[in-house]
């Protein structure tokens, strides 16, 4: 492994900590509610609303470059969004790296069909209290938070599938 990129590991594990500190607690809290809203610039150059994907379900993704499970949580949910999304379904994939660069080297490693989101200031992270990463908010069509994903793990991809296709049949 490379001085940077060992680096780079040992500053992601030192950022996941952080963030674990902090509002472990608090996204899990938001099922049940109305997400909140924000927009954001996608690094394809459009500002993106949540609130405009209201009457479609949508996945929140959010993810930095240095974490190895959160490229296997987006690589799984392209296979759900390629199979679901002219039924409805979306994936919003949140950067929250502290440099765009790293956010589009990372991105440049796979062509999502999604919007990749870069949150340059952390807003978005903070108005979800991310608390740790991989995270994935499920929003209804009606933009209520129906469940919140901690983590990734070995057939978390099916569990996704699954909760998508229940809440496209509502």
């Amino acid at each position: 492994m490379s001085q940077t990129a060992w680096l780079r590991s040992l500053l992601g594990a030192v950022a996941a900590l952080l963030l674990a500190s902090g509002g472990a607690q608090a996204a899990t809290e938001l099922a049940g509610s109305e997400a909140p809203d924000f927009v954001l610039k996608s690094l394809a150059g459009s500002n993106i609303r949540l609130s405009e994907y209201r009457g479609r379900v949508v996945m929140l993704v959010f993810w930095a470059s240095w974490c190895g499970d959160c490229r296997a949580q987006l690589e799984s949910l392209a296979d759900v969004y390629d199979r679901y999304h002219d039924a409805g379904f979306d994936v919003l994939a949140v950067n929250l790296d502290r440099e765009e660069r790293q956010a589009r080297g990372a991105a440049d490693g796979w062509q999502a069909a999604y919007p990749i989101l870069y949150d340059a200031g952390g807003e978005v992270g903070r108005l979800y209290d991310i608390g740790s990463m991989p995270l994935a908010v499920l929003v209804d069509r009606d933009g209520v938070v129906r469940e919140v994903f901690r983590g990734y793990g070995r057939g978390q991809g099916q569990q996704y599938l699954e909760r998508v296709r229940a809440l496209l049949r509502e």
